[in-house]
């Protein structure tokens, strides 16, 4: 891992770009999260958690890594802050089967790092009820209600993976598809400006995991 000096210095002209980018920057979202996640099946075949990662924005790497040597703080200590946040609102994760939705434990494993200069945490969240998806496909969305964040699966993989599940078990990603109006609606919305509290999951992907 790059120590934090190296990372600051080497990336200042990043800054200093972004802070005088075009006025798209305004509009809804301003940050982007890349997500990777991994369903955890136990030797039954049931999914008993899942391990997610986040890859967060250059831009937003830099005010994270700036704020830890302008306070003095650890990156483990806006590791622990990011947790209890996100916390008070499900993990930002969304999992339903059969219209029920799913009961999440507290994040376990947590770690956080710099990745190529972007941060990158990682947590495991049990389900405390273990899924079948055998019985009907599980559906789930990541999403950051207000859409200041972006949540969208990374391109490069794998972005999604089924751990020890068995061979027949599949996944299907269907990427968001808001109308015209809500993205331009979005574009309005200012840095300090909410969409109220469901408007990201209008911009969230919608995954199926089912085994047959």
């Amino acid at each position: 891992m790059r120590s934090l000096n190296y990372y600051r210095y080497s990336i200042r002209g990043l800054i200093l770009g972004m802070l005088f980018a075009n006025s798209a920057a305004q509009a809804h979202p301003h940050h982007w999260i890349d997500l990777f996640t991994e369903w955890q099946f136990n030797p039954n075949g049931l999914i008993t958690g899942v391990k997610l990662r986040w890859l967060f924005d250059d831009y937003y790497s830099v005010l994270l890594v700036e704020d830890t040597a302008a306070t003095g703080k650890e990156l483990q200590l806006v590791l622990d802050k990011i947790l209890n946040n996100i916390g008070q609102h499900h993990y930002f994760l969304q999992i339903e089967q059969q219209g029920a939705e799913a009961e999440l434990g507290v994040a376990e494993q947590a770690r956080i790092d710099l990745q190529d200069h972007r941060v990158e945490i990682e947590f495991l969240l049990p389900i405390k009820i273990p899924l079948d998806p055998w019985q009907s496909e599980i559906v789930y969305r990541i999403a950051e209600p207000t859409y200041y964040f972006e949540m969208l699966h990374a391109e490069e993989g794998p972005a999604i993976v089924l751990k020890d599940a068995p061979p027949t078990c599949r996944y299907n990603l269907a990427p968001p598809k808001p109308d015209a109006a809500l993205v331009a609606y979005a574009a309005t919305l200012g840095i300090n400006e909410s969409g109220g509290n469901n408007l990201g999951n209008q911009f969230a992907e919608t995954v199926t995991i089912r085994c047959e």
